[in-house]
């Protein structure tokens, strides 16, 4: 995998985007208009009568791809979770413009991370009288995470460091030589991370303007929306639940990679995985036909979500085991936990996915450990 990729796999270490999406953002302020005939394209999946999923392609949202959920009513329109960059959401409102000319009214955030409601400005700006709806925990986790965080996270500074010790030193930090291919890749990243720092510092962060706690149902029209507040990759995350349509939209309570295959592409930021997979749980027990996770395509069964479960079970009940029968040490616990049998359902023995795996499940193994004694880390 190139090194611009491999930089970009971790979660809020660095972003990339690229001139074709750059040339495509308006100023600051400015109304949602057409895309250019050069930007990258948003995918649109219809996924029921009125109700659509918008991927960004990595072009425009290397860093994650999110998901954005677009669901238009008798008299209007909501939409779960906005993007990292307002220009992508400037793009997604385009399209839905195409689609309706109904004013969108309410907008979801799934959580506080920043490819989930960053965007929320574009949308604001375009909808004045807007509603953002997220849970109270999510709301006050955003408005204590000042803009230079998030301007942090696209990640300019380490690839400028990472590129000036290449270049003193004539190699790549895993001792390969710099060649003129790996040189460029590196100056890519700078240039893209660079790029999406600026972006983000001219960014106006829009909090919700309405929470909620463990649960909310609203109508619009006939149309019936439930939200639930679940633990996913963030604590106080939503996801959405449509009981007609039988519809469910998770944020990165589930998540996939972009192309669909493989295991989850990173755990939550806290160690609170036995709180995860009760969610996990839950959202098993709803009646959807139609689940679209936090990022990757739409899921028609619950295949993936099962096999999720059953990866979280494999590892929370052989840690407990191992902790149980005297284990001290992470390598110790690590040693124990066998996944053989879920490692081949996610990646049916591709080389390079099964490495994914192993490195997610040696994350997931680490933070059950963690959690299993009330946060004590294992040296």
């Amino acid at each position: 995998m190139p090194i611009a990729q491999l930089a970009c796999r971790s979660r809020f270490l660095l972003y990339a985007v690229t001139t074709t999406a750059l040339a495509a953002i308006p100023a600051r302020g400015q109304g949602a208009g057409p895309a250019r005939a050069d930007s990258p394209a948003i995918e649109k999946v219809t996924l029921a009568d009125g109700i659509y999923l918008f991927r960004a392609p990595s072009t425009l949202d290397l860093w994650t791809s999110s998901n954005s959920v677009v669901v238009v009513n008798d008299s209007d329109v909501v939409v779960f979770d906005s993007n990292a960059r307002t220009s992508t959401s400037r793009l997604v409102i385009a399209e839905i413009r195409k689609i309706t000319n109904k004013p969108v009214r309410v907008l979801i955030n799934s959580h506080w991370h920043m490819d989930h409601w960053m965007g929320n400005a574009a949308y604001a700006d375009a909808f004045p009288g807007l509603q953002i709806i997220a849970t109270t925990e999510t709301r006050d986790y955003m408005a204590r995470l000042p803009l230079e965080f998030f301007v942090n996270s696209a990640g300019a500074a380490r690839a400028k460091a990472a590129l000036d010790t290449a270049l003193a030193k004539g190699k790549l930090a895993d001792g390969s030589p710099l060649t003129p291919e790996r040189r460029k890749e590196l100056e890519d990243n700078l240039a893209e991370s660079s790029a999406l720092g600026s972006e983000l510092t001219a960014t106006r962060q829009v909090l919700p303007t309405v929470t909620y706690d463990e649960g909310m149902r609203f109508w619009r029209g006939g149309r019936e929306f439930r939200l639930h507040s679940v633990t996913g990759d963030a604590s106080g995350s939503t996801v959405l639940y449509l009981p007609r349509e039988r519809i469910l939209v998770t944020g990165d309570a589930l998540v996939r990679r972009e192309d669909g295959t493989g295991a989850q592409p990173w755990t939550t930021n806290s160690y609170k995985i036995s709180p995860w997979l009760t969610s996990l749980r839950f959202m098993e027990g709803l009646d959807a036909g139609i689940i679209v996770p936090g990022q990757g395509p739409a899921l028609r069964d619950k295949t993936y979500l099962r096999t999720t479960i059953a990866l979280y079970e494999a590892i929370i009940r052989q840690v407990h085991a191992a902790l149980e029968r005297g284990a001290t040490r992470l390598d110790q616990v690590t040693a124990a936990v066998k996944l053989d049998d879920i490692r081949q359902q996610f990646t049916n023995g591709d080389a390079a996915l099964n490495a994914r795996f192993d490195a997610l499940a040696a994350a997931l193994i680490r933070k059950v450990a963690q959690e299993a004694r009330d946060g004590v880390v294992l040296p």
